[in-house]
């Protein structure tokens, strides 16, 4: 089964590409999107880590010289006291738990608390001096946490919460004293994150639509020039298509032309003969019911020693060049003198109506008024009883026209898609190369034959001819 243009899976090759190309782009621009959310939250969190830990850093030294002062080396709850102390120039810390550097439990509050310390892998991190944070979405608080605003029925609150792990020094490049673990609303860092989303949200969506816009626009572009270069070689290909069928009934004409050359001098004697034995026998015999017959053969050997003679005379002046003018008028009148017989038979009208004055060299009125002739003679032939075939004439810029009207029942279909190339003829005795060998006359004279229309109301064709030193 045959599949439509409107359906052919090729016409939506392009949406597809465009729509596969906006996804593979839109999940580009996701990915970038979440990649810089998720590291602009780490420099956020490594930032309120660095603060945290350089406040306990400086509280822990301020100890430590206190201690100092006191002729102290140390004493219980030191590293306790100095992260409480930090805590409380910390906006938000609800819970404090210490370490000391064996990573042993030193102290919490609020109690009770869990004495479990850090993992290895994050106590060697600490190490390192590098703080770790994260922050928590929601984290149920407890009413004996300080600092955080609970509700008035004492029931529990589901807030965003920070767990942040700091190692503690007492100066830069000392070694670790422990580490504390601070607890911290969160409200103000989710706030920020969801700022900080609210702005990414947006670019990513600017960025996805300019982007969308350029690659529609390039892929526009793309498809557009590849459909010109299809059409061009489309085209390319149907000339050369063109040229091979021109090229091969050239040939086929050329080669026709000699056997045609040949036959026509071999045929004109004989049929001269045969057109004057025709004469004497109408001449010697009765009238009576052979006398149809007689005419019709004269007739005939008539209309074949007028070929014959047409066809000689084409091929003398093209060997010797003769030069004369004919005017259009005279091109068809001479056209259809040769067809007018054939007409009466069939009781079809001929009409012209000539509106140019233009005249044509020699070779070109030849070849013109042998192809009018042909044109006419279809049209007769293609005419019922009583209809007119009406011969039309006029000059334009690029040169003459000739138009031959009928009013038959129109070309088969099969007739019209190989127009102008030969085929097997519909017409009793027909060669099929009438209209072939027509065309490439036509070109001879530098000008073309031209289909105008044909349907059930009748046939035009028109024969174009260039002016004078124009091909």
């Amino acid at each position: 089964m045959a599949v439509s243009a409107s359906t052919s899976p090729g016409r939506f090759a392009p949406l597809a590409v465009l729509v596969v190309t906006l996804t593979v782009f839109a999940g580009v621009v996701a990915y970038v999107t979440w990649d810089l959310r998720a590291g602009l939250r780490e420099q956020i969190l490594r930032r309120e880590a660095d603060a945290l830990m350089q406040v306990a850093s400086v509280q822990l030294s301020t100890e430590t010289e206190t201690l100092a002062d006191l002729g102290l080396k140390d004493a219980p709850g030191e590293l306790l006291n100095a992260v409480l102390r930090a805590s409380t120039k910390i906006q938000g810390v609800f819970a404090v738990r210490v370490f000391d550097s064996k990573r042993e439990f030193n102290g919490a509050l609020p109690l009770p608390w869990s004495e479990e310390p850090p993992p290895l892998a994050m106590w060697q991190r600490l190490e390192s001096g590098r703080p770790i944070t994260h922050l928590w979405s929601r984290l149920e608080a407890r009413r004996d946490l300080p600092g955080l605003a609970m509700p008035a029925n004492g029931s529990p609150l589901s807030l965003p919460v920070v767990s942040t792990w700091v190692p503690l020094r007492t100066a830069a490049g000392a070694p670790l004293a422990g580490v504390a673990q601070f607890w911290i609303d969160g409200q103000a860092l989710a706030l920020e994150f969801q700022a900080l989303d609210r702005k990414l949200l947006p670019q990513a969506a600017t960025a996805f639509l300019a982007g969308a816009t350029l690659i529609s626009l390039l892929l526009g572009w793309a498809y557009r020039r590849l459909a010109e270069t299809n059409r061009q070689l489309s085209a390319r290909t149907d000339d050369l298509l063109r040229a091979n069928r021109e090229l091969a009934l050239a040939a086929k004409a050329s080669a026709l032309g000699t056997v045609t050359a040949h036959l026509m001098h071999e045929l004109k004697n004989p049929v001269v003969g045969l057109e004057e034995f025709v004469v004497t026998q109408s001449e010697l015999g009765t009238k009576g019911e052979n006398d149809g017959e007689f005419a019709a053969a004269f007739e005939l050997t008539k209309r074949l020693r007028t070929m014959i003679n047409d066809v000689v005379s084409v091929m003398r002046d093209e060997e010797t060049g003769t030069d004369f003018e004919l005017t259009c008028e005279e091109i068809a009148e001479l056209a259809m003198e040769k067809i007018k017989p054939a007409a009466a038979a069939r009781a079809v009208t001929l009409e012209r109506q000539i509106t140019s004055t233009t005249s044509l060299s020699a070779r070109r009125a030849t070849l013109g008024g042998l192809v009018l002739r042909n044109l006419l003679q279809n049209a007769v032939e293609a005419s019922s009883a009583g209809t007119t075939v009406r011969v039309e004439a006029e000059a334009h810029e690029s040169g003459i026209s000739f138009r031959v009207r009928d009013h038959g029942g129109g070309l088969p279909a099969a007739v019209r898609e190989r127009l102008f190339q030969p085929c097997a003829s519909t017409k009793r005795g027909g060669s099929g190369l009438g209209l072939a060998l027509s065309q490439q006359l036509a070109r001879q004279a530098g000008g073309r034959i031209e289909l105008e229309h044909s349907d059930e109301h009748g046939t035009c064709f028109r024969l174009v001819l260039p002016r004078e030193g124009e091909r």
